[in-house]
């Protein structure tokens, strides 16, 4: 079974699937992963999410969290690009755990030009998903079942008209604890995700706008090898709008410092972790992404904090 499962996962490496994807969809800052530790691993965390960022990948996590924490993230963009999350993260001894977070995306100091080809005042564009997570187990230590509950807000301020749209989505998810080296996870994500907008601000005529997200699935498993100091994960995404990805990822430990490699879907994930320290019982866990290009927009740089009491 063990080696079964390590050539299994080591097949999925080099092997991608194309198909008509999500592109041209609303959402598309929810699709791109959260913290350093998930997308260093390419993605490949909807089985391993015990820890303060996991909420997004799988919901029926949040019974392993085991101390409260406050958890922050940055990530350094090609193009002018900002993405950020700052969150809350603790457990419900004995049955449950929950999270709450803020995740931003968007563009600031857009130049605005007027229909004579004048500049005007700068535009930003921001767009914002408030997430409220919750687990519990339904067997003890054995299975667990979750759900996210999100605000969704887009805003685009500039100095002629402002355009918003708002929406609401839900994620559901389930967590089984095979043995005690073998996770196997599911999520449902975007159910009823949209962003609604009126454009009766900008238009004499305007029209009522609902940009629907596609819903996506995803299955996996996370596996500790018989190396102890080697982790290993793998996920299948699909979705409606017909695109399907593979996520692999790697993670090596030794106490108090981790490395890891992924794999996601079609470009390559490095990243690392160290676990700090901090006075009066805090430890501070920093964690570091590095994402080559996807399509020639450049790297990225992402980096994760987690104080946990």
């Amino acid at each position: 079974m063990t080696r079964l499962v390590f050539m299994l996962l080591m097949g999925m490496l080099f092997f991608q699937v194309h198909a008509a994807g999500n592109g041209g969809y609303s959402g598309a800052f929810l699709r791109i992963g959260l913290g350093a530790r998930g997308i260093s691993m390419g993605n490949a965390q909807v089985a391993s999410a015990d820890q303060g960022f996991g909420f997004y990948y799988n919901p029926a996590a949040q019974p392993y969290l085991e101390k409260f924490s406050a958890n922050f993230s940055y990530s350094f963009l090609s193009l002018d690009r900002r993405f950020s999350y700052v969150g809350l993260s603790a457990p419900l001894k004995p049955q449950g755990g929950f999270s709450l977070g803020w995740i931003y995306s968007g563009v600031k100091d857009i130049p605005g030009y007027d229909s004579r080809g004048f500049q005007t005042a700068d535009i930003s564009h921001g767009i914002h998903a408030i997430y409220f997570s919750f687990g519990i187990f339904v067997i003890p230590e054995r299975f667990s079942l979750g759900v996210n509950a999100k605000y969704l807000r887009e805003d685009l301020s500039d100095p002629d008209f402002d355009y918003d749209g708002s929406g609401f989505g839900a994620d559901f998810a389930l967590l089984a604890k095979v043995t005690s080296d073998l996770f196997v996870g599911y999520m449902v994500k975007d159910l009823n995700a949209s962003l609604k907008s009126n454009t009766n601000k900008i238009f004499d005529r305007g029209i009522e706008k609902d940009n629907k997200f596609p819903i996506s699935h995803r299955a996996g498993l996370f596996y500790h090898s018989p190396l102890r100091w080697a982790k290993i994960a793998y996920d299948f995404e699909w979705s409606h709008a017909g695109e399907e990805k593979h996520h692999v990822g790697f993670e090596f430990i030794i106490p108090g410092v981790a490395a890891r490699v992924g794999y996601d879907n079609d470009h390559f994930t490095f990243g690392g972790g160290l676990v700090i320290d901090q006075f009066h019982r805090v430890k501070g866990i920093l964690d570091y992404a590095f994402v080559t290009s996807v399509i020639d927009e450049g790297v990225s740089h992402v980096f994760s904090w987690q104080l946990a009491f």
